[in-house]
């Protein structure tokens, strides 16, 4: 191992053992202010990050592995098929190593509010503590709330690659079909449809299953943003409770949940009630 990589290795212990011990006070104080439920919440969306990490991890490997395959075929396989495939797969792993980096700024976010918390707590108590933790959430819905617009350009991006991986298949197909059957006609045989396995053609069905197999990925991780979200909203609430119960307030976690429950249903009718409201303008009309 050279010295690079035991730096690299030496930082990424340390910034680690940063991010328990601050994790570790944050859940300690919660645990003191019987706040249980919090912490278990708080704790839940640092895994939900870790999760959706884990799964862009291995998205980025596999393209990594479809590169180097590529690389190895250019010999083999026509240059110009494996030189569009391969300028495909590196701009797409690009992508993926960018939606990376905006998980790594929520779990620096998260880590951040825990530290901001515990300061919080020893300088004012505990309302101002909830108060830096909602905000600190605040912030991390919206770094969420991005990352969800983009993962979902990225699939597309997926899907978009696949569809072209289909449609260069299929020219190689006609190709093979085209050359062979002049040949055929030449001897005043008839035509006939060539198998698939003509050169290059295998090789683009192979990394279209790749493709959607990483697609089939991106989707797990847009799930699980949509569920982090909603995780986030019910923690910024049960925040909001006990900074109120410290004020003096007699608000329960249910009643939060259920006018937010509320409100959002409200926010669904709007629409549906404008759409019925046009239908009568075009009646009328």
């Amino acid at each position: 191992m050279n010295t690079a990589e035991q730096n690299t290795k030496q930082g990424m212990l340390s910034d680690s053992m940063e991010e328990s011990d601050v994790m570790k006070q944050f859940m300690e104080l919660l645990s003191q202010q019987n706040m249980g439920e919090q912490s278990q919440g708080f704790m839940e969306m640092f895994r939900y990050v870790a999760g959706m990490q884990m799964q862009l991890s291995i998205v980025v490997d596999e393209l990594q592995g479809m590169r180097e395959q590529l690389a190895k075929l250019q010999e083999s396989q026509p240059k110009t098929v494996t030189e569009r495939l391969m300028s495909r797969v590196v701009q797409l792993q690009e992508k993926v190593v960018g939606l990376s980096e905006r998980l790594s700024a929520v779990k620096e976010h998260l880590m951040e509010t825990a530290a901001q918390a515990v300061h919080a707590f020893k300088e004012k108590g505990k309302a101002a503590m909830c108060t830096a933790v909602q905000k600190g959430l605040s912030g991390i819905k919206s770094i969420l709330a991005d990352y969800q617009e983009k993962i979902q350009e990225v699939k597309m991006d997926f899907d978009k690659t696949a569809n072209q991986i289909d449609s260069i298949g299929d020219e190689l197909k006609q190709i093979g079909n085209s050359v062979s059957n002049v040949g055929r006609l030449i001897v005043g045989k008839g035509t006939k449809e060539v198998s698939d396995e003509k050169q290059g053609v295998a090789l683009t069905r192979l990394m279209n299953r790749l493709i959607k197999n990483i697609a089939a990925h991106l989707q797990k991780n847009m799930d699980t943003v949509d569920h982090a979200l909603e995780k986030l909203d019910n923690l910024s609430v049960r925040f909001t409770v006990e900074k109120e119960t410290e004020k003096g307030g007699c608000s329960s976690v249910k009643d939060k949940l259920s006018q937010m429950k509320a409100k959002t249903k409200q926010q669904k009718k709007v629409p549906e009630m404008d759409k019925t409201e046009a239908k009568k303008k075009e009646v009328c009309l």
